[in-house]
């Protein structure tokens, strides 16, 4: 039966039909409770009716459901509701392949990439033991961002009524044989099914391969390998014929052609078996084919000739150097490679295989990762990777991990393909990537590093913060793919440069140094100390450092909050870094409404000084330092003068004033832990423990009547909740929004009555406002990604920031009855350049008549070149 739009099926409303075939009708419907678009397949009632063979489709769909790959349609779940039984998927946007090659036959630098991306696809499904049995280019769909996503993977088994070998399709054209109903009819889309299926026997990987090559060689073309007036003919040309090879265009390369061969041959033991195999022909075949285009400036054919002799020059001596990096004679060479501006200098790394380089740089007012190859004289951005920061490579140099948005992704460099592996509500600190499949990743302050597979999957934590240890990030495996350095942020003792195990075992301190250490393949650690660069030999079987630590290069570049440096080293020999002071470039400063600079806020002194809190009465800042003996500063705005707040030997960070602004309240470790604490603000008095828990907690908000405070609290699942300390009567803190999701920087509207806070419940951040304490209803502020949510001081206003780093203002009505508050449309102020993600910090704070900001923003400047050394001489 057809369901018309606004039929609900549990908590999906049908909003439109996408479409119908063999598997189901297909409809495009809301997910009302986690506001996101869903695709709605209705099952068949022969399925759906069926005790069995629905038991045996719902057992499929779980172990389908577990494909989690950038190239796969995810399966959320099952729905029955009114006697409806419907599969819950991820709704993908774009034209489908079969749309495409209606068109005409597809070129083929942009055939391989899509072949490549299915390839992908097919490999991730077949280590799982996932079968298509379907797949045809109206399975395929393609986004406008040219990621490719394959549909109803496995389905055709699912739906099969024997629960066996058979493949139906979605789309005709379909053979059904009513008097063949068990094992050995024939069903499935007859131009892509191999031999084996069309003689109704048992489907494997190569069934998979042999559609696979159907499907390349027609995008190639324009006309299907296989075809026929009818379904018999086309049988009988699948069972009978091979393809004619003189379709293909004259510049298909002869490994390609090589490919589809051994795609469709019909012999089963000589065809293709494992996905791979397509993925490195095709890969091959698109390296091999690749050209560099050099950009040449403007100016005198003289100059332009000049510029290109220089280019081709650098590009001849890297190459030549790279061929002869394993030659002990090589002589040790230091190359500089220039770079777009960036404001983020130390996010850079360098393959394993010493080939490519990735860096994050600023263009067109968008910062993301760039690729370079060493042998190439240009770069290109990455499509996909806004906002990234902190890149690592895959240890086949195939893929990047990186940061972006609140959550770890990689991106496969040959299809362009982006794949989210966890959520990372503190914004991520660093992650390594071993040959076992393993990555390790620090959340952001305040966490231990977790481990995930590369795939994506649960976190666990593989380090534990101690007494005096702020946090732990960017880990670096050693060669064996066991062992990992990271670097602890804490006091002076605990601070430094540790060697742990992926399974939990103790961990132990190397060395004292003023940021993470990596391990070059000469047996060395690189770390810095003191602005330079030092090497100190290493055995990482004895995990064991020996000599004395020797200058490698001078001024490191160092980030601040906390401690980062531009630093890289490859597996194949070369190292990269930066060199000068153009991180840690952070000041506060004012700005209007228009985004126009009104003025500075303290002097140099500020820098590596972070968490701006601006007190009630507008007069002070409270910050806390991002190193060294972590402690609370006040700034005097009046005076312009800065003066240290806590002398502890703890951490003490994230403070905030009262509502008085007489006394601040700060995170601090003192008892093991990240507990809350009181302190008045002439500070002639000791801190007050205001409340401990095992929990890491940082408080956010004290309300305007001075009776409650908000905190955020990271529970040992690694997700942030917010919590309200009563600061009379018991005191007794409870729970305020709790949820498996990420909800953190709560803030109290003036009147005390209503919180905003930002939560990545529906998949990425975004602002929400509800009463407090409750009851009553939830309201999105922001429309397109929100943090850092903050007050005017009339409660009729919020500000916020976006993911592309703009300022927002949005204005709202708040319900005298507690019902859900009315936000008006959102409205860009200005951009603001900030460093990494937006967790990391308090960029910006609002006066008190909601007309200035005080922002901690960063200058961007031409970034000094990256530093390539090759054929690396350390010293004995």
């Amino acid at each position: 039966m057809a369901l018309v739009p606004g039929t609900r099926l549990g908590p999906y409303e049908i909003s439109a039909l996408i479409g119908v075939g063999g598997m189901g009708e297909v409809y495009r419907a809301t997910d009302m409770n986690l506001k996101r678009a869903v695709a709605i397949k209705v099952l068949p009632e022969a399925v759906a009716t069926d005790v069995e063979r629905l038991a045996r489709f719902r057992r499929e769909a779980e172990v389908l459901a577990s494909l989690n790959h950038p190239n796969i349609a995810q399966i959320h779940g099952l729905e029955k509701s009114d006697g409806t039984t419907a599969l819950v998927m991820e709704l993908v946007e774009g034209p489908t392949l079969m749309d495409r090659i209606a068109q005409g036959p597809i070129p083929l630098e942009d055939a391989l990439p899509i072949a490549r991306q299915v390839a992908d696809a097919l490999e991730a499904a077949h280590e799982h033991g996932i079968i298509h049995r379907d797949l045809k280019p109206s399975n395929i769909k393609i986004r406008q961002d040219d990621m490719v996503k394959v549909l109803d993977f496995g389905l055709a088994k699912a739906m099969d009524p024997t629960g066996g070998t058979a493949s139906l399709v979605s789309q005709s054209p379909t053979i059904t044989s009513p008097a063949v109903t068990q094992l050995g009819m024939i069903l499935g889309t007859a131009a892509y099914m191999s031999p084996e299926q069309a003689k109704g026997r048992p489907a494997d990987k190569r069934s998979d391969m042999w559609a696979f090559g159907c499907v390349l060689y027609e995008m190639l073309s324009g006309k299907r390998a296989f075809g026929g007036d009818d379904v018999s003919d086309t049988l009988a040309t699948v069972l009978k014929s091979d393809p004619d090879w003189n379709n293909l265009p004259s510049d298909v390369p002869a490994a390609i052609r090589r490919l589809l061969r051994r795609c469709l041959t019909k012999d089963l033991k000589g065809r293709i078996g494992d996905a791979s195999i397509a993925r490195i022909e095709i890969d091959e075949a698109r390296s091999a084919s690749s050209v560099d285009i050099v950009a040449v400036p403007s100016g005198s054919k003289r100059g332009a000739w000049i510029a290109s002799l220089s280019a081709f020059a650098l590009v001849t001596l890297i190459a030549a150097v790279l061929a002869l990096r394993p030659a002990p004679s090589a002589p040790e060479m230091r190359v500089e490679i220039n770079t777009p501006p960036t404001t983020d200098p130390f996010s850079l790394a360098i393959s394993p295989d010493g080939g490519k380089l990735v860096f994050v740089a600023n263009s067109e007012g968008r910062s993301r990762l760039w690729l370079r190859s060493l042998d190439s004289v240009s770069a290109q951005p990455l499509a996909g990777t806004d906002r990234a920061w902190l890149p690592f490579w895959s240890p086949d140099s195939r893929s990047v991990g990186f940061f972006a948005d609140s959550q770890l992704k990689r991106i496969d460099i040959v299809g362009k393909s982006v794949q989210a592996l966890a959520t990372v509500g503190l914004g991520g600190l660093g992650g390594a990537w071993s040959q076992h499949g393993a990555i390790l990743f620090s959340p952001g302050p305040t966490s231990p590093i977790f481990r995930i597979p590369d795939t994506g999957g649960a976190p666990a934590a593989v380090t534990r913060l101690e007494t005096h240890q702020q946090h732990h990030y960017s880990p670096a495996f050693l060669p064996d793919g066991r062992h990992f350095l990271y670097y602890v942020l804490g006091s002076p003792e605990a601070s430094g440069i540790y060697v742990g195990q992926l399974d939990g075992s103790p961990t132990q301190r190397l060395l004292d140094a003023e940021s993470p250490a990596v391990y070059a393949s000469s047996g060395h650690l690189l770390f810095v100390r003191q602005g330079t660069l030092f090497a100190q030999h290493f055995d990482p079987d004895r995990l064991e450092l020996t000599g004395d630590p020797f200058p490698v290069a001078e001024q490191a570049t160092v980030g601040y909050g906390p401690p980062l440096p531009a630093l890289s080293a490859s597996a194949a020999g070369p190292l990269v870094y930066r060199s000068g002071s153009s991180a840690g470039q952070q000041r506060l400063a004012w700005f209007d409404r228009s985004g126009k600079e009104l003025g500075k806020a303290g002097g140099p002194d500020l820098f590596g000084l972070f968490g701006a809190s601006l007190s009630p009465d507008g007069r002070r800042v409270a910050l806390f330092e991002a190193d060294g003996n972590v402690d609370v500063w006040l700034l005097d705005l009046g005076r312009n003068t800065l003066g240290r707040f806590t002398t502890d030997a703890a951490d003490d960070v994230m403070p905030i004033w009262s509502h008085d602004s007489t006394s601040v309240v700060f995170s601090s470790n003192r008892k093991g832990t990240f507990d809350l604490y009181q302190k008045p603000a002439t500070g002639a008095e000791s801190e007050q423990l205001l409340l401990t828990t095992p929990q890491v907690k940082r408080a956010t908000d004290w309300s305007l009547d001075g009776r409650f405070l908000l905190y955020h609290s990271l529970d040992p699942k690694m997700s942030n909740d917010i919590w309200a300390l009563p600061l009379g009567g018991d005191r007794k803190q409870f729970p305020v929004v709790q949820t498996m999701f990420d909800e953190g920087d709560a803030q109290f509207s003036p009147d005390g009555k209503w919180i905003a806070y930002e939560s990545n419940e529906s998949g990425r951040f975004e602002i929400y406002v509800q009463p407090f304490p409750g009851p009553g209803s939830r309201s999105f502020i922001s429309t397109a990604g929100g943090y850092q949510a903050r007050w005017g001081r009339d409660g009729k206003e919020l500000f916020y920031i976006a993911p592309d780093n703009r300022l927002m203002a949005v204005p709202i009505r708040l319900a005298a009855n507690g019902q859900a508050a009315e936000a008006g449309a959102p409205v860009a102020l200005f951009g603001m350049r900030m460093i990494g993600p937006v967790q990391l910090d308090r960029w910006f704070v609002v006066s008190r008549d909601g007309q200035q900001f005080l922002v901690s923003t960063v200058r961007e400047e031409a970034t000094s070149p990256i530093t390539v050394i090759l054929n690396w001489k350390p010293q004995p």
